[in-house]
């Protein structure tokens, strides 16, 4: 059944967008004023296509970097939502199965599909920068979500990074009482979101003397390896306090490892995302904490970007830096989680 959104979801939402447009509009104003004369000339040579005209039958393509996942299907319903009014726009949706070689060959195959705007989860940054280039450059705006590709483009919506971490960071001191070690799971190295988590949580936590980071493993996004770094980590060091972890689903995989272990409640374990399945998890007091975005509203907010960009001769080539938006984010511990309600839970 397709979900609805409630009136604070839609506000919400709305908010967020507004927030975006100022984030979108001072970055590209920034960007003018570094505008060549080349570029500006560049720049008009895209057509406007009005997608809410029902003469115009519109494709976007949705390129995940794993359409399985939580965050994916949350994006993914968000960009569906946004335009389930229109019949003429029709959603391409491709799952890369976490492979950079298949999002490129995604990429190539929207533009010959003649989609107007291809909306990206990108698997590798500097491998998918020349798809993304070649898009840009078929007239084809390309806006990224959460993991960016390393070329300039038309925009990025992402949730909060490295802000995310340092709030995680204060968080879990302060459950901790400011002393005890602490274990981190990466997720893949080298993509700018997992990395500024980390290192907004590491540069934090150095501010408490007394909390040591005994040691930092990759579980490459997936749960079932989360788990099985966790057993590592137990195994190795005999006092470990606290668990801070890159994305939900491999903290909800330490989390089982620690409650395969016994030990529920010795721990505090921290995700990033804010996925309905951690939530209970912080219910249960199987986790201590997540910073919450809502998935729904950030799949929402690329497409009305998308949408704004078909509906424009704006171009990239305009820019020197990709515009940001980024959403907004809640600290939730279990005295906080009851503030989540049923219906922003993806």
């Amino acid at each position: 059944m397709k979900k609805t959104l409630t009136r604070r979801s839609f506000l919400k939402s709305a908010a967020i967008a507004a927030g975006a447009s100022v984030v979108a509009s001072t970055g590209l104003a920034a960007a003018r004023d570094q505008v060549t004369e080349t570029a500006a000339a560049a720049a008009g040579a895209k057509a406007r296509l009005d997608p809410y005209s029902a003469e115009n039958k519109i494709k976007i393509a949705y390129i995940a970097h794993d359409i399985s996942t939580p965050n994916n299907q949350g994006w993914l319903e968000g960009i569906q939502r946004e335009c389930s009014a229109w019949e003429n726009i029709e959603i391409l949706q491709y799952d890369a199965q976490e492979d950079a070689v298949k999002q490129a060959s995604y990429v190539t195959d929207a533009v010959n599909q003649g989609c107007a705007a291809i909306i990206l989860q990108c698997s590798d940054g500097t491998a998918l920068a020349p798809a993304v280039d070649e898009a840009e450059a078929a007239g084809v705006p390309v806006v990224t979500v959460n993991l960016d590709a390393y070329t300039v483009h038309s925009g990025l919506v992402m949730a909060v990074d490295y802000d995310a971490g340092r709030m995680a960071a204060d968080e879990m001191a302060k459950q901790m009482g400011g002393k005890g070690n602490v274990v981190i799971i990466e997720g893949v190295a080298g993509l700018s979101r997992t990395d500024n988590l980390e290192q907004g949580f590491k540069d934090t936590i150095a501010k408490y003397p007394d909390i040591k980071v005994l040691d930092a493993q990759p579980a490459n996004f997936q749960k079932e390896t989360a788990t099985t770094v966790m057993n590592s980590f137990m195994q190795n060091y005999p006092e470990i306090h606290g668990v801070f972890v890159i994305n939900d689903a491999m903290a909800e995989g330490a989390a089982l490892a620690v409650d395969s272990a016994g030990k529920t409640g010795t721990m505090f374990i921290w995700g990033a995302d804010g996925e309905k399945d951690a939530l209970t998890m912080i219910e249960n007091g199987q986790m201590a904490g997540t910073i919450y975005t809502n998935s729904w509203d950030e799949g929402s907010t690329a497409a009305k970007l998308a949408l704004f960009l078909i509906d424009s001769e704006y171009s990239y080539t305009c820019l020197t830096k990709t515009p940001q938006m980024i959403m907004e984010c809640v600290v939730v511990t279990k005295e906080t989680v009851g503030s989540i309600p049923e219906a922003d839970r993806w």
